[in-house]
């Protein structure tokens, strides 16, 4: 099984496994293609009890980089992760 280069349609969950993929203009950043493990789901409440595009297009993430333990010093968009092979 291979990682995925999209966003999932739905927000992650605590525990998935995620790679950082920011846009070509942040690329240089030093988060760029960390392997991470989301420890927190900040997800918008669209009021209608299921998962909209909109409440997809608002979640963030605190993520945990895998290898060393630690908590990334940004929360990042959803956009901005896709899903990691285990």
């Amino acid at each position: 099984m291979t990682e995925d280069s999209e966003p999932k349609a739905e927000p992650h969950a605590e525990g998935d496994r995620v790679r950082v993929r920011l846009s070509e203009s942040d690329a240089e950043s030093e988060l760029e293609g960390k392997l991470c493990r989301v420890v927190h789901v900040f997800a918008g409440d669209t009021g209608d009890g299921g998962t909209t595009p909109r409440e997809v297009a608002r979640a963030t993430y605190r993520l945990e980089d895998v290898e060393t333990g630690d908590v990334l010093p940004a929360v990042v968009r959803h956009r901005d992760v896709v899903p990691a092979d285990e």
